[in-house]
């Protein structure tokens, strides 16, 4: 699983999380107890910093030799984007320009090394 973003542990659960400045959000795909519903198959509850520990995490490794991070995946691919500073390197491989500076292909699970969880508290 490619994880990309803020989650929280609240009751010994990981959530997705998110904040509109104001609240701080968990997020679940199925009905369960005080979330509400928002969507079809999404539902959240309203959590304070006291009930909640947190990261933000980055699903990372390495792509020909250069380092990415994951970003989400789609069946057998993964949306990578390039974090080493050098557009020169990014371009060299084929990747695609999204923004000013940022730099992101789609590749297989297979062509990326050492790929692994990072959180930042």
């Amino acid at each position: 699983m490619i994880r990309e973003g803020m989650f929280l542990v609240w009751r010994d659960q990981i959530y997705p999380a998110n904040t509109d400045g104001a609240r701080l959000l968990i997020y679940t795909d199925a009905p369960a107890e005080g979330f509400r519903q928002t969507a079809p198959g999404r539902y959240e509850r309203d959590v304070t910093d006291e009930d909640v520990n947190g990261a933000y995490v980055s699903t990372i490794g390495t792509w020909r030799g250069v380092p990415v991070k994951a970003l989400y995946e789609h069946g057998d691919h993964i949306r990578i984007e390039y974090t080493g500073g050098r557009a020169d390197v990014a371009e060299s491989l084929g990747m695609e320009r999204v923004d000013k500076g940022v730099y992101q292909i789609w590749t297989t699970r297979q062509e990326l090394l050492d790929l692994h969880e990072t959180a930042l508290s």
